[in-house]
This record gives structure tokens, C-alpha cells and sequence, in this order.
């Protein structure tokens, strides 16, 4: 019973977690968006930082639950558990079952909103490249002197004047 209450605890730590998560990923939807680059590395940072402890959590869940059952058990699993020793605590372990649901969900939502964000980045700056690496090839080439040498482009231009 002991045990079940920790995983309980344990559980509302990490829908803080979860919570945490998607405010940074909201951050970095807006910093994306904003296209505020330093900023992005320090929201990276912070969800790279909330994910490790989301890992150390469920591996400490893990660690208790070998203590009940098995190291891998599921949530539902525990609410089973729960349910012949505290029937109370097995709904707030249901509650707190849909909220992480709940949660993942949104967090997957925004993650492929961050992902779209930054494909459309990097196909921006891809044309932005190649905007720039034709403006150069239009600029034309330089001797020795600095002076223009005639390019390609000069003839064809001269051409399309004159039909």
C-alpha cells in the first residue's frame, strides 16, 4: 500500500514534468516562429534537461513497481493493484492515467508542429542559398584589375534587346 502511494506521488510528478514539457515546446513553437535562434538553443536545452528527468522518473516507477509486481508494468496495471487495496486511490491513479493521456497527446500534436516548423525553415533557407548563389553568378566575374569581365548573362541580355 505504501508503494502504490508513492507511485501515486510519483505519477503527479510526472504530469508536472509532462506539463513543463509542453509549455517549452509551446516556447519553441514561438521561437520558431519568431525566428529567434538564440533563443531556440536555450529552449532546447531546457527540453532536453525535462526529458531526462522524465526518464529518471519512469525509471524510479520502474524501480518501485518491481516491489509490487513486475518493473514494466502499466499504468492500468497499477490501477488494478490499487483497486484491491484502496479503491480511492485506484480512481485518482485512473484520474491521473487520462491526464498523462491527455498529455501525450498534445505533446505529440506539438511536436509535429515543430517539426513542420522547422522543415519550412530549412526549405526557407535553402531558397534564401540559392537566391544568393544565383545573385552571384548574375553579378558576373572580375579580372585581376577589379574590372567586370562579360559574363554569359551579359550576352543574352544583349541579345534579348536587340530582337
Amino acid at each position: 500500500m505504501e508503494k502504490l502511494n508513492e507511485i501515486k506521488n510519483l505519477i503527479n510528478d510526472e504530469i508536472a514534468l509532462y506539463t513543463e514539457l509542453s509549455s517549452l515546446f509551446e516556447k519553441k513553437r514561438k521561437v520558431l516562429i519568431a525566428n529567434d535562434v538564440e533563443n531556440l538553443l536555450a529552449v532546447d536545452e531546457k527540453i532536453l534537461i525535462k526529458v531526462e528527468e522524465i526518464k529518471a522518473s519512469v525509471n524510479y516507477r520502474q524501480t518501485i513497481t518491481a516491489h509490487i509486481g513486475r518493473s514494466d508494468m502499466s499504468l492500468s496495471e497499477m490501477i488494478d493493484v490499487a483497486n484491491k487495496f484502496d479503491k480511492n486511490l485506484s480512481e485518482e491513479l485512473s484520474k491521473a492515467q487520462k491526464q498523462i493521456n491527455s498529455l501525450i497527446e498534445k505533446l505529440a500534436g506539438q511536436e509535429r508542429v515543430i517539426k513542420e516548423l522547422l522543415r519550412h525553415g530549412m526549405t526557407m533557407v535553402s531558397k534564401t542559398l540559392n537566391m544568393i548563389s544565383n545573385a552571384v553568378s548574375v553579378a558576373g566575374d572580375y579580372n585581376s584589375s577589379g574590372k567586370n569581365v562579360q559574363s554569359e548573362i551579359d550576352k543574352i541580355s544583349s541579345i534579348v534587346e536587340e530582337v
